[in-house]
């Protein structure tokens, strides 16, 4: 399993368990934090750009709830819901486009 160092761990609270991807919904903002590697396809996801550090959104689901769309930096990918299983993250708060946040 692919795991950010420990130390970078200040950017997420201690109370903020890691939760499998599957479990999270639609349009819900995360960070990964762990990756299964003993799968073929999360490798490749990995090769992609789905790889511990990287923050995405969970922007849509096909029929019978897979595969995910996953919104990254610069690019969209599709994972199915099973491999999403094997991608660990903590949730990070929404943002609301349009919503102007310098309040």
């Amino acid at each position: 399993m692919t795991t950010r160092d420990s130390q970078d761990s200040g950017q997420f609270p201690d109370s903020v368990e890691a939760i499998s991807m599957d479990q999270l919904p639609l349009g819900s903002r995360c960070r990964i934090v762990a990756i299964n590697e003993n799968s073929e396809n999360l490798l490749r996801l990995m090769e992609m750009g789905l790889t511990p550090g990287t923050e995405l959104v969970i922007e849509r689901e096909g029929p019978f709830q897979s595969p995910l769309s996953l919104r990254l930096p610069g690019c969209t990918l599709a994972a199915r819901r099973e491999d999403a299983a094997g991608i660990f993250v903590k949730p990070l708060p929404s943002v609301s486009s349009g919503e102007n946040s310098d309040s």
